[in-house]
């Protein structure tokens, strides 16, 4: 073997190890990298070169894209997210009507996990507020399930046990036939036909009147 084919060949396995560097590299996301070749004089191995040169700068655009894709989808998700927790906030708000009076307005479909949301956002006023009468009206909620129904019942021996007392108000007449033939028991719980009624309940035990204004 002459020394030129010696040469020829510790060349191309330079070549061939600077091919596998290269790939090794793609292979662990680096999508920068590129082979050097030699434009003055190509040959075959040239065209191989160029031709994974081509390939990892396509993948690494296709990778940048997808991660920029990625990234506007999350972004629409955290978007969504913080527009149900505003519509959340919006649609149950806890009021204060009178000093150590609540009233929590229920509005809209109830599932599982926005009535423990709202149980717990409740009893946190309530403790924090020493509240003695909290009032959950139910007028604007257009169904009620069994399991609603039996977390409308946990709420309020939770809210009896940090000494106040509830009232709920605003059962229209198709709630309350499903209630009862779903078999749930609210017979120890205080309810009243509207909030007016259980306003005037709450201002009685402070011992306060509720009149019409004058026009």
């Amino acid at each position: 073997m002459t020394k030129e084919m010696e040469k020829g060949i510790k060349k191309i396995d330079r070549r061939v190890e600077a091919v596998e560097e290269v790939l090794a590299a793609a292979a662990g996301g680096d999508f920068d990298v590129q082979i050097e070749t030699d434009a003055g004089s190509p040959d075959i191995f040239s065209s191989v070169e160029k031709g994974i040169n081509l390939l990892i700068s396509d993948l690494g655009e296709e990778m940048r894209n997808s991660q920029q894709r990625a990234s506007e989808l999350q972004e629409k998700l955290d978007l969504i997210e913080r527009q149900r927790q505003a519509i959340e906030e919006l649609s149950t708000p806890i009021i204060k009507i009178w000093d150590q009076v609540l009233v929590l307005p229920l509005i809209g479909t109830l599932d599982t996990r926005r009535s423990q949301k709202l149980t717990e956002s409740l009893l946190t006023d309530i403790a924090v507020n020493q509240t003695k009468v909290a009032i959950l009206d139910i007028t604007g909620v257009p169904a009620v399930d069994s399991a609603v129904a039996n977390h409308l019942l946990k709420t309020v021996a939770s809210i009896k046990l940090l000494g106040a007392e509830c009232v709920v108000t605003g059962i229209r007449p198709d709630v309350a036939q499903t209630i009862v033939h779903l078999g749930v028991d609210l017979s120890d719980v205080e309810t009243l036909a509207n909030l007016s009624e259980g306003l005037k309940l709450a201002f009685s035990r402070f011992h306060l009147e509720m009149k019409k204004a004058e026009s």
